[in-house]
């Protein structure tokens, strides 16, 4: 993820490196499958969802240090940076309601918002879910994910001011990720389900699925001579629908490599950041920023534009490493 973000020749070959989606959809669908997991253990339990709105809270809270921290730093030092946050400073009352209210979102500072909602959502849809609605609720998702792929979210913000900037991704067709994730994860879990461990459903599919991957890779990457599909089909705004095949697809072929293989994928030195990851993101947010903040001859150019992500990674390594080693309250 933070070699994806950092300009230069590493961001280039990584990029979609497995056809037309990216690691966004990795993290969305994971956030949507383990959560899911959560509950149903917490749920069993006798604990509620209210863990999912502390959490969200907490990003939020994450979330709003950035945009303050960056905001002043971009206005008093790194003047380089300072049009990611223009309409803050030209509306800093306004813009400072919409940026707590999670609409006005600074360019790389999107994602963390994007949790909170599907978190506060997820506080009642996944229970629904669990308690033998998955369907509709999966349905439901899925229509609005594909209303998503019309005008709907540029109708909605129309009754918002031309400067605010809305962020990338959109919550409509983003929301069908996360729970798409969430439900494949209560069939997983579910006895007698296509995708419980018994089943051959997955051995089924790996081929059908393999073969999918490789043709959109080899598509993706110009080496067929066909003219690439259309923005609807592989938006990652809206995610299309090729895209979001295209995904499910290395979901499957992941999944089977878990169930028969599974220490291919064991990497546990990078454990510790998923224990982190909250920190870690929000601290990879900021590298970036100043990052970019940084001049030309040094974004754009060799050997900086290598080494200056590895060092990024290797930080957060290290602050991840800081914060296990810490004592928890």
């Amino acid at each position: 993820m933070t070699l994806d973000h950092f300009s230069g020749p590493i961001s280039h070959a990584l990029y979609q490196s497995f056809g037309f989606f990216s690691a966004a959809e990795g993290f969305f669908f994971l956030s949507g499958f383990v959560g899911m997991l959560a509950v149903i253990s917490k749920t069993a339990r006798g604990e509620d969802t209210s863990w999912m709105r502390k959490r969200a809270f907490r990003i939020w809270k994450f979330h709003i240090s950035s945009v303050i921290f960056l905001a002043l730093t971009a206005f008093l030092l790194l003047s380089k940076i300072a049009p990611f946050f223009k309409g803050l400073y030209a509306h800093p009352f306004s813009g400072s309601v919409l940026i707590a209210a999670l609409a006005y979102l600074p360019e790389w500072l999107d994602v963390l918002p994007l949790y909170c909602f599907l978190l506060l959502f997820g506080s009642f849809v996944v229970p629904w879910m669990t308690r033998g609605h998955l369907k509709l609720a999966w349905g439901i998702s899925f229509g609005i994910w594909t209303l998503s792929q019309g005008p709907l979210r540029e109708s909605i913000l129309h009754v918002f001011p031309s400067w605010m900037n809305p962020g990338f991704f959109d919550l409509f067709s983003w929301q069908f990720v996360y729970f798409s994730g969430a439900a494949l994860s209560a069939m997983w879990k579910r006895p007698n389900s296509p995708l419980a461990s018994p089943s051959k459903l997955l051995d089924h599919l790996f081929p059908i699925a393999l073969v999918f991957c490789v043709f959109c890779f080899f598509w993706s990457h110009g080496f067929w001579g066909i003219p690439q599909p259309s923005e609807i089909l592989i938006s990652k705004a809206h995610v299309g629908i090729l895209r979001f095949a295209n995904f499910i697809a290395f979901v499957c072929i992941i999944s089977f490599i878990v169930r028969h293989r599974p220490t291919w994928l064991d990497f546990k030195p990078c454990a510790i950041l998923g224990r982190h990851s909250l920190e870690v993101y929000t601290a990879h947010t900021i590298f970036v920023y100043l990052w970019m903040a940084t001049p030309n001859a040094v974004q754009y150019h060799l050997p900086y534009n290598v080494t200056a992500p590895l060092l990024c990674c290797v930080l957060l390594l290290f602050i991840a490493k800081a914060l296990d080693k810490k004592p928890r309250a």
